[in-house]
């Protein structure tokens, strides 16, 4: 009888242990992910809606959400920051490149670490991370940033461009696509493209490139920048020198900083998307991958919680692609 009740004891520490163990083993299973965003920089507004977004994203899907960059767009800053992250070992890195090739190095050494790498807004070196969510395709960008320019001045005339810098991948590629719209679409064969500046995401840089612009160019219409810096800057720039219904602005802008400027009727339209979302999208996307439940593979499907359903296109890019058109007639609808 002692044997038996003995024998029971120990069947039940074992059966505890066991249970004990897979609970272990559960929990680790069901670890909690920690994951990085990298903006260019922070203290913009684009940027910081962008983290609200991926905020609402962690918070829905449990994760651990860590914002943090330099305050400054300088790309050595931003190398050192990404070196950083890198160093605390976290499961995922979204990031905004300031120089598509410059901030590859860390990625591709958090790549080989197993550290899963988003990139947002602006790409990185492919090599250099999984994926990429695109706010808009290059060409989608470029055309809703012209369908604003025929807002502006429909009887079209010289346009230039602004961009951050040379080796900013998504502003190069607009232009680029701009300057071949207008000479290949009959919808915009009126603009003409005459001058591309840089002003580095910087507010009095962009004032000054626009004044000088309008300087140079006479003739100058129009001031077209995929910066959310530049395109407000400009409008500004406009006033200053008096050159209201002779010069317009447009380009990507958030609501808030070109509201006036849509009120007063200096200028008809800007553009962007949902940074939010944009932000809430690309924490599901680093999620998905993390989880082993989205692949790099074209066609792949990722669902992206209110957002729905996204497909994964060459190199793992995935479209955001809902832009929206502030006029005068919508301004007052949104407040990012």
């Amino acid at each position: 009888m002692k044997r038996t009740i003995a024998l029971l004891v120990t069947l039940t520490l074992l059966a505890g242990a066991a249970f004990a163990a897979g609970g272990s083993d559960a929990k680790a299973g069901s670890k909690k992910y920690r994951i990085f965003m990298n903006p260019k920089f922070t203290g913009l507004s684009y940027f910081e809606v962008c983290a609200n977004g991926a905020k609402e994203a962690a918070a829905e899907l449990g994760v651990e959400f860590v914002y943090t960059g330099s305050e400054q767009p300088d790309v050595q800053l931003q190398v050192q920051s990404l070196e950083n992250i890198v160093a605390q070992k976290p499961d995922a890195i979204i990031v905004s490149a300031i120089d598509f090739n410059a901030v590859a190095p860390p990625l591709v050494k958090a790549r080989e670490k197993g550290i899963m790498v988003v990139s947002y807004d602006a790409d990185t070196a492919v090599n250099a991370r999984d994926f990429f969510c695109n706010q808009m395709s290059y060409e989608g960008a470029a055309r809703a940033m012209l369908d604003c320019a025929l807002i502006n001045a429909p009887e079209g005339g010289e346009i230039a461009f602004i961009a951050a810098a040379p080796t900013a991948p998504n502003h190069m590629a607009h232009i680029r696509i701009m300057t071949e719209l207008c000479q290949t679409d009959p919808k915009y064969k009126n603009f003409k493209p005459v001058a591309t500046q840089f002003a580095a995401d910087d507010e009095a840089k962009s004032i000054e490139v626009s004044i000088n612009l309008m300087q140079a160019y006479p003739n100058l219409r129009g001031i077209i920048s995929s910066s959310a810096v530049s395109a407000p800057a400009a409008a500004r720039a406009i006033q200053s020198a008096g050159k209201v219904g002779k010069v317009f602005a447009t380009g990507v802008a958030l609501p808030s900083s070109i509201r006036s400027y849509l009120k007063d009727g200096s200028q008809k339209a800007f553009f962007i998307w949902d940074p939010a979302m944009l932000g809430y999208m690309s924490v599901y996307v680093a999620k998905a991958a993390l989880d082993g439940t989205l692949k790099n593979t074209v066609g792949a499907k990722v669902t992206a919680g209110k957002l729905g359903e996204f497909t994964v296109g060459a190199d793992g890019e995935i479209v955001y692609g809902k832009p929206l058109i502030f006029t005068a007639q919508n301004i007052d609808q949104y407040t990012f």
